[in-house]
């Protein structure tokens, strides 16, 4: 199976492990990824094309506008059908929404290429339900039309292609999963000492915003400054003087640490540091949670987790750690004190998330997933025409 991709996701290296994985999975599998020349993050920084390892993963870097726009982005390249018809794929596969300039895009490239592989994508869906300007529902239509099968990354974006319309098969499947790694008490104490904290370290890694919930978490932890405790802020963003207020406020100024400037591998090195990872999200009038992938990446690591029931976190935790009610600050200060007093609990959770992390979101188990998902809309070979 030869396999098309159009998505920014795929610029950095560690994303690309999932495709990397899928074309181990057997010989015959392929994959060019189309990225474009670069793409705006607002957390990590301008991110700039790595190139893949791997034999039979294939970048093809192109120019792109509206970069950072992903709605309105699209590849600007004479010789994008020429690349990838000289690649013969079964399936071109848009990881953008369908009423994105990129679908229309990947619907294109299509039609015109030699024995029409197969077209899907993959959906984060489109947030809270809202009428879409005209253009864009024109877009969509196309799209949905066109596409035998879809890819969901959520339950929501399940949920809203049902309520388009789509009768096709939907598959609820990450976007890219993580790699799980060896966590040695000698790494993690390494870490910590570099990072002067000690007690019981409690992280929030992501933006530092107001719908992340980070003034929500600093709120509960507000009221255990009697226990052993240090709270470190991976990531920057506007609040980042508010927290440093509120805590200072509290007289618990010295429990927090920041570590604003680091790239993902260096996020993916502190997060063994931590004994307990927050994402405290709150759903807003135009966006909610559609993910959070430090929740898998914080599993891999060995942290017990606590997010709240915002969006798709809870899907994400399942049982492998604790969910308390969005805004709730009182509950999420229990849950919170149960963790720093009892180390057994903790490290049971911790234990809990490695596991469900081996069995559901590492890039081998994601590809083969993905794999599966792509098997039942690549097209007979008797249908293709030979070019």
């Amino acid at each position: 199976m030869r396999v098309v991709v159009l998505s920014h996701t795929y610029l950095r290296r560690f994303n690309q492990r999932k495709w990397e994985a899928f074309a181990d999975l057997s010989p015959r599998h392929g994959v060019l990824v189309i990225v474009p020349n670069g793409w705006p993050d607002p957390h990590f920084g301008p991110v700039s094309p790595e190139p893949s390892r791997h034999p039979r993963v294939h970048l093809r870097v192109t120019r792109a506008l509206f970069r950072g726009h992903g709605t309105l982005t699209f590849h600007v390249d004479p010789r994008l059908a020429w690349v990838a018809r000289r690649f013969r794929p079964d399936i071109v596969l848009v990881e953008q929404e369908p009423h994105s300039l990129l679908a229309l895009q990947g619907r294109w490239l299509a039609r015109v290429l030699p024995g029409r592989p197969a077209f899907t994508f993959f959906t984060w869906g489109g947030g809270p339900d809202r009428r879409r300007p005209l253009p864009l529902r024109v877009l969509e239509r196309g799209t949905l039309r066109a596409a035998r099968v879809a890819l969901a990354g959520n339950q929501a974006a399940r949920d809203q292609l049902r309520a388009s319309g789509f009768g096709h098969s939907i598959h609820g499947i990450p976007q890219v999963g993580v790699d799980l790694p060896d966590r040695t008490a000698l790494a993690r104490r390494q870490v910590r000492r570099e990072l002067g904290v000690s007690g019981v370290v409690v992280g929030f890694a992501g933006r530092l915003i107001a719908e992340k919930g980070v003034l929500d978490l600093a709120e509960a932890l507000s009221g255990l400054g009697c226990l052993d405790w240090t709270f470190l802020a991976i990531g920057r963003g506007p609040l980042r003087n508010a927290l440093k207020l509120r805590f200072g406020a509290d007289g618990l100024a010295e429990r927090l640490q920041f570590v604003e400037d680091a790239d993902h591998h260096r996020v993916s090195a502190l997060l063994t540091a931590l004994d307990v990872l927050v994402l405290p999200s709150y759903a807003t009038a135009d966006w909610t949670e559609q993910f959070g992938h430090v929740l898998i990446e914080a599993m891999a690591a060995g942290c017990a987790v606590v997010g709240t029931n915002s969006g798709e976190i809870p899907h994400v935790i399942g049982h492998a750690g604790l969910v308390v009610p969005e805004r709730d600050t009182g509950q999420l200060r229990v849950v919170l004190r149960s963790l720093i007093k009892n180390p057994d609990l903790r490290a049971r959770l911790a234990a809990c998330g490695r596991v469900r992390v081996q069995r559901h979101f590492t890039h081998a188990v994601v590809a083969r997933r993905l794999a599966g998902c792509l098997e039942r809309v690549r097209p007979h070979p008797a249908t293709r025409r030979t070019p």
